[in-house]
């Protein structure tokens, strides 16, 4: 365990392709000297979490996204899944994440404190995971309903942590920084057309129905999840991106698309260019020491 409280947490929310702009900006933060005592992600931003939070800093980060093989991360998603309910089971996945990135890491084998958001699609509330596997955390917290299946965990279902929050940052209260900074990469929902329809969808009265009739339905059928899932989904749209008092956030809107994993740099450049031109001046820490 850790032996004193963290002074400054970070918080990555997701945004799939979009994500690779928290490499950019956690090597800017480290170019400030400024280097973060504890971590929390969701979807996307989990597996960057990890990563950081398991020893690689922004320049290796860089360095390992550059060096990916795009092709290698989308045959992943040849895991069938519609017996789970969804086009991804997501188990083959989760093992590729643990064998090439985590080696079987657990949470207690990190070097900073981390926390991985995700949602629970029963109660449509926030599940935290910080102990147990990582590579398991980040496949429940990166399950986007209908596309991969739930995973269960402590016997709740879980899916993409960013329908609870955009930015994880009550995941990263629970390890007590002292400071929080959140950075965002995901569209802004209140741009958005597509997610304005789906927002008045879900509030109409077809919407409302269907909420009702999914809410009824029996957790363990696998089709069930994924309905529930898509419920959640819907109704995360109307979630602000708003920081919680005294907590900072950083907006980075990356030139690219969700999928567009090929144009890492771009995003990877525009985070570096929204930390050094919005974030406050933060003190230096001391680095963490492990007891």
């Amino acid at each position: 365990m850790w032996s004193i409280r963290p002074k400054l947490g970070v918080a990555l929310g997701g945004g799939t392709a979009r994500g690779f702009a928290h490499v950019g900006a956690l090597k800017a933060l480290e170019e400030r000297g400024i280097f973060p005592d504890a971590i929390a992600g969701s979807s996307f931003g989990a597996v960057i979490a990890a990563l950081y939070a398991l020893g690689m800093n922004g320049v290796a980060l860089e360095h390992l996204v550059r060096q990916q093989n795009n092709l290698e991360i989308w045959a992943q998603g040849i895991d069938f899944g519609l017996h789970r309910g969804a086009l991804i089971n997501g188990t083959k996945l989760s093992a590729w994440l643990d064998r090439k990135f985590f080696s079987g890491a657990k949470f207690e084998d990190t070097e900073i404190p981390l926390a991985v958001g995700c949602t629970d699609i029963e109660s449509g509330e926030l599940v935290v995971i910080n102990e147990g596997s990582i590579a398991e955390a980040i496949r429940a917290s990166c399950a986007l309903p209908l596309f991969f299946s739930a995973v269960c965990w402590k016997n709740h279902f879980l899916t993409d942590g960013g329908f609870v929050e955009p930015v994880p940052y009550r995941a990263l209260a629970l390890l007590k920084p002292e400071k929080m900074v959140g950075i965002h990469v995901g569209v802004n929902t209140e741009l958005s057309t597509v997610v304005r329809i789906v927002s008045q969808l879900s509030q109409s009265k077809f919407g409302q129905a269907f909420h009702r009739v999914v809410r009824a339905l029996p957790i363990q059928w696998p089709l069930s999840q994924q309905l529930k899932g898509a419920s959640v989904a819907a109704r995360s749209f109307s979630n602000k991106i708003d920081a919680p008092p005294g907590v900072h956030l950083v907006s980075v809107d990356p030139p690219i698309s969700w999928l567009q994993f090929h144009r890492s740099p771009l995003a990877i450049e525009a985070g570096e260019a929204a930390v050094f031109e919005n974030t406050p001046d933060l003190a230096r820490k001391k680095t963490l020491q492990q007891a």
